[in-house]
Parts: C-alpha cells; structure tokens; sequence
C-alpha cells in the first residue's frame, strides 16, 4: 500500500504546487496598477519586486501557519473516518511527532521561498513592460492551429488503442518503444487539447459575434466582445481545469468501478455467510447451534463430480479436469440474489459456471466444449461467474444441466453442499472459528488421465500440502464469510478513502480556480464594465453578461472533461459496458458539484459588480 500512498501524494503535492502558483499570479495580476503607481511616484523597481516578493512571503507563513493548525485538528476526523471505511474497530488519537513537523516545516519553508520568488519575477514583469502584454492573433491563425489539434488529439486516441493491444501482446514487460509511446500519447493528448481550446473556442465566439440574432447590433455587441475577450483570456485556466478535471473523473470512475468489483467477486466466492459439505455439515451444525448465532434461512443442493476434457486456451491442449453437475431443477430453487450474477436460464439449456477473466467482468457467450465421461458432449455459450455456495466448494467449474441429463449422468462420487443465511452475522467467536479453519482445504481430488476418457479415474482424498502435483484440485469442506468479509472492508475502504480524497479535492481547488478567475478582474476589464453601465447599457443586461460568463466558464470544462474522460475509460474498458453506470454517477456528481460553485460564483460575482458600477 506504501508505494500507492507515495504516488498519490506526488501527485497531489504536484497539482497543488501548480494550483499555488497559479493562484498566486491572479493576486499580482490584481495589483499590476498599484505596481504601476508606486513607479510614477518615484519607488524604484528594485522596492516594487521586493514589495511582491514580501507580501507573498508573509501571506505564505500565515496560510502555513493555518494549515498546520488545521492539519492537526483535522487528522481526528480524518483518521476516524479512514478507520470507519476500513471497520476497524479502535480509537484514533491525533499524533504529530518532531520527525513529521520538522518535514512539513521544510516544506513550507521551501515553498514560502519558491512562491515568493515566483511572484517576484512576476513583478519585475510587470514594471518592466509597463503596459499589459495583449496577444492578437489573427483568427486564421487559430483555425490551422485548432486543426492541429485535433489531428494531435486523434493521433493520440490511435496511440492508445495501439499501446494498449501492444501490452495485452506483450508477455516479457514493458520495452523502451512502449515508453516513449506512452509519453507521445500523454504529450498529444495534453497538446491536443490546449491547441482545440486556443484555435477553435476564440472562433466559435467570433462566429457567435456574427450571428445577429445572437449578438445584434447596438449595446449587445458592446456586450458580447466584452463577454468574448474575457472567455479568450481564460482559456489557459480552461484547458488546465479540463485536463485535471478528466484525471479525477477518470481516478474516482475506476476507484467506484473497482469497489464493486471486488464486491462482487467477494459476493461471488462467498454467496452464503457459512457454506458446508455432506461430510462437514454436521460439526458445523453443532458450532452453529453453541453460538449465539440466529439462522434466517438454509438451503441445500445435490450435485456429482466427474471427469471431463476440455481446451486449455493457454497452452491449446485439451486437459482432463474434475468438474461438478447440478441439476436446473436444484439450481432454481437456490435464491434469486445468487441466480442473479449469472445469465437466465432456460429448462433445456446447458450454463457453465466457471474461473475466467471473461467470466469476471460479467457474462460471457465465449463457446464452451466439454467431453463428458460416459456422457454426451456438452456445447453451450452460456457462461456465468457466480459459484453457489462459493468458488471454493468447487475442484473446478460447475454446469448446470437439464434435470434430464443429470438423472442419466454416472458419477463416481455425489455431494450435497449446505449453505446458511444468519441474521447479524454469524456469532462464532475465535476458538470456534479456529476449530472449524481445518476443514477450509479439506479434500484433494486427484485425476489419473488416460488416453480415453472413459477410462480416466480420480480419486478424493483428505488435503496433504506435501503430496500436492499439478494433477490435484483441492475442495473446501467449510467456507466462512466473516473473516474475510474483515479484510475486505479493511483493503476496500482505505482505497476508497486515498482516491476519493484526492479526486474531490482536486475537483473543488479545480473549482476554486474558475472561481478566482472569474471574480478577478484587472482595473481594464473594470474600466469596460463602467463604459457599458455610462453608454446605457440596463442591470439587467449586464447581469445577463455575468451570468453568460459564469456558464461559459463552468460548462466547458464540464463538457470537454467528461467526453475525454469517456473516451479514455471506453479505450481502456476495450467495449465492456457495465462501467457506463458508475461513470455516469460520478459524471452526475460532478456536475451538480460544479453547478453548486458555479451558481455560488455568480451569486457573489453579480454583488461585486453591482456595488462596483453604482
């Protein structure tokens, strides 16, 4: 788990290295005039950089200050929200020692210094150029530079597709053609979507100009250029909000998509909280009756194991393995939330239930052969992963068959398998536990292959991990779903907590960027706002424009974020579907989130000009 902590923790401190700075440069942009002014009234420039450098510098020792405070306070909550995902069940005492102080101070007073000189320099910009640096492109400029883009961005979904096949080809890791592709698609990806936003959205809006019934003539167009001018010098911070926003949207679509799988293959392997055979069932009756534990319902099924021949895909040779039968009739009376995880089945149909990674992801119509021992050929394309009674009360893969074809089918060996629902949980306490743990590899099924499968034999003996060959298919006499039902939780809930904390922080400082952007506005643009309310222009007008400008602002990152983070998910899903769903949960809440800044930004956005104006 270190090395994944350590990762995310790069990459946060690198996005909030870069949100600093980036913040920090829209507070000395605000007092490019007052820069100004000093210089007329004789400071020298020498004072001026000096004079950003420290209002940085003292601002930086007290948010470090306040986040260090916070810090400590906030770990209880932290930690005790961590411990509550992970169900461990202890207290969590907030812990600071000299070690990790004298860490987080080398940090702070490394960025104290980084950030002050950062903004610096870029006060000695500012008195240098004494007017502001305006970028006029033409616009037939932008639009080969946005059709580059795009051909950048295409070339870089090919790469993708062309990596991926590339590493599922690849059996001896990873060669140094791989890695300089893998940097070529994050470059184009990253370039491609900066040259879309600086060719084609400074177009779209001169296209918008033109439409008169968008922006017609008279106090509108004032209007619009002024909408215009302002969405063109964002759209740094656009592409920047976007490309982060899709590396969250993507990290919390896998993080989600990962919980549920790893639920359902746990839900798979331990359908029932205590599952048993015929020769066990009996002395976990007898633990279960001198717990304290209530049954709320058991169910039973008869099933035969034989021999059967089937294609090993890896190495393209039929292999003769133990495989288990149950009749369709003792399949449907099993309950509905374990039928559920595998396809619907007819009376007269054949469903193999079975270990696969096709099988894993969901449902499978793979095509399945199987040459039965005294026995007709089974072929069915109807392929399910979810075990009855659990995986490991298995030698192997499970068919179910029509009631008329198990009746026929000779067997060497039967077996009745017993599964309980409790209510609360089971009540076992260790010692138990610990009697019940010998019977979890309890028998061994060794197979002596022939030529002819009609004479191949196998016999079923107790567990000896030093007699244990390749020929041998261990089955559980006992499964328990308490125990491992506590490592789940443990594993489980402290990813959830490292990738949630991270992607929603990182969305809200993304939100918080949009925020300053719009509400920082240099004496210019103050100036614009001031002539539009002089030549006429109504409040309600200009309030229109704040709220024009707030949509634009949020909504296109949106757009752009969630399609790329869909095409990204849908390259690396390779087709599979079932992740539509949790993409579009997380979609949704990303939105609503984004929504709820964005109305907050316009509300305090339109009182701040309005007080401006008047």
């Amino acid at each position: 788990m270190m090395p994944i902590v350590f990762t995310l923790s790069i990459v946060f401190a690198a996005s909030a290295f870069v949100y600093m700075a980036y913040v920090g440069g829209f507070f000395i942009k605000q007092q490019r005039y007052e820069f100004l002014t000093f210089e007329k009234l004789g400071m020298s420039k020498a004072t001026i950089v000096v004079l950003g450098f420290m209002q940085t510098f003292v601002i930086q020792v007290f948010a470090w200050v306040l986040g260090i405070i916070e810090a400590f306070i906030f770990q209880k909550f932290f930690g005790m929200l961590l411990l509550y995902l992970m169900r461990v069940k202890i207290s969590f005492t907030s812990y600071l020692n000299l070690d990790s102080l004298l860490s987080l101070l080398r940090i702070a007073v490394t960025s104290i210094f980084v950030f002050s000189i950062i903004n610096a320099i870029r006060t000695y910009s500012i008195v240098k150029k004494n007017k502001p640096n305006i970028k006029k492109i033409n616009i037939w400029l932008r639009i080969p530079t946005g059709t580059f883009g795009i051909l950048l961005f295409i070339s870089a979904v090919i790469g993708t597709i062309a990596l991926f096949t590339t590493v599922q080809d690849t059996d001896s890791g990873y060669s140094n053609h791989l890695i300089f592709e893998s940097m070529y698609v994050a470059i184009a990806y990253f370039a491609g979507t900066y040259l879309i936003y600086f060719g084609f959205l400074p177009v779209l809006l001169t296209v918008l100009q033109k439409v008169k019934r968008i922006s017609y003539s008279g106090l509108n167009l004032f209007s619009f250029k002024y909408l215009k001018s302002r969405t063109m010098r964002n759209t740094s911070v656009l592409w920047f909000v976007t490309e982060l926003s899709t590396m969250a949207l993507i990290l919390l679509t896998t993080c989600y998509f990962g919980y549920k799988l790893i639920y359902e293959n746990y839900h798979t392997e331990y359908p029932f909280a205590l599952t048993a055979n015929k020769n066990t069932v009996e002395d976990v009756k007898n633990t279960i009756d001198d717990s304290k534990t209530e049954i709320s319902h058991q169910y039973h099924s008869r099933i035969k194991i034989t021999l059967v021949s089937t294609l090993d895909t890896t190495r393209r040779v039929l292999v003769q393995r133990p495989a288990s039968f149950m009749s369709y009739s003792e399949y449907m009376n099993l309950p509905k939330k374990i039928r559920k995880q595998n396809p619907e089945l007819g009376p007269k149909q054949f469903m193999r239930i079975g270990f696969g990674n096709d099988e894993t992801f969901g449902f499978s119509d793979r095509k399945v052969e199987w040459n039965v021992k005294n026995a007709t050929k089974i072929v069915t394309r109807k392929n399910g992963s979810s075990f009855p009674y659990g995986g490991g009360m298995f030698p192997g893969s499970l068919m179910v068959t029509p009631d008329s074809y198990y009746n026929k089918l000779s067997s060497a060996s039967t077996d009745t398998l017993y599964g309980w629902y409790f209510k609360h949980g089971d009540k076992l306490t260790k010692k138990q536990a610990r009697s019940l743990v010998k019977y979890r590899n309890a028998y061994v099924i060794s197979v002596n292959a022939k030529s002819d499968l009609n004479n191949s034999t196998f016999k079923i003996s107790r567990y000896n991990p030093d007699n244990y060959t390749n020929d041998d298919y261990i089955q559980a006499g006992f499964v328990r779903q308490e125990s491992a039902k506590r490592h789940l939780h443990q594993i489980v809930g402290f990813f959830i907590f490292m990738v949630a904390i991270f992607s929603i922080a990182l969305l809200i400082a993304l939100g918080s960027v949009l925020t300053l952007r719009i509400l920082l506005r240099d004496d210019y643009e103050w100036r614009q706002l001031k002539t539009l309310k002089k030549i006429g222009v109504s409040d309600q007008e200009i309030r229109g424009i704040i709220r024009s400008e707030n949509a634009l602002t949020f909504v296109i990152p949106i757009v752009f974020a969630i399609l790329q983070s869909y095409a990204a998910i849908a390259i690396v899903n390779n087709g599979y579907d079932s992740i539509v769903p949790e993409f579009t949960l997380i979609c949704l809440s990303y939105v609503v989130l984004y929504s709820l800044i964005g109305i907050v930004t316009y509300m305090i956005s339109w009182r701040s000009v309005k007080r401006r104006i008047s």
